[in-house]
């Protein structure tokens, strides 16, 4: 059983997700490196004990019930990092709850960027298709104006023929 432990241990201390463990007065417990990592805390002082709101600098947890910010989505104000909570309880005499904060950082701003990229394409394909039209409706107005003088010259000409054929009859 030890070596399962070490072993679970190892892997949380590991895991990029930032973890921790609070008590029922949102006091933590336990951490790992990548909670350190995420938020940025450079601290000298355990942070064993504190407020896990506190240690954060903001308010992550408005209550002791951290289960209702499952799979919430939100900003680290100090940070500007983005993170999905996967919030769970241990399920043991302690009354301890868990979080794992999974940072989307850069999911976010990717999508983000394929949004304004959207929306750019979307503008310059309207602007291409008023130019289009702009240049269907001088080319129309071009030829109507052809047509009608090609219209009235043949026309000039059909009548000189006929009163030329007029004459000779």
């Amino acid at each position: 059983m030890y070596n399962e432990i070490t072993r679970a241990e190892k892997i949380i201390e590991h895991d990029p997700n930032g973890l921790v463990v609070v008590d029922r007065n949102l006091n933590i417990i336990q951490f790992n490196k990548a909670f350190l990592h995420i938020f940025d805390i450079v601290t000298n002082h355990k942070i064993v004990g504190e407020n896990v709101n506190n240690v954060l600098e903001q308010v992550f947890f408005p209550s002791a019930d951290i289960i209702s910010e499952h799979s919430m989505i939100k900003q680290h104000k100090r940070t500007g990092k983005i993170v999905q909570l996967i919030t769970f309880q241990l399920n043991d005499e302690d009354n301890l709850s868990a979080c794992f904060f999974v940072d989307t950082t850069s999911h976010f701003h990717n999508k983000q960027k394929l949004m304004e990229l959207k929306k750019e394409t979307l503008e310059k394909a309207h602007e291409i298709i008023n130019r289009q039209m702009r240049v269907a409706q001088e080319i129309a107005g071009l030829l109507g104006e052809t047509t009608a003088e090609s219209k009235t010259t043949l026309l000039r000409l059909l009548d000189v023929l006929k009163k030329e054929d007029d004459i000779h009859d």
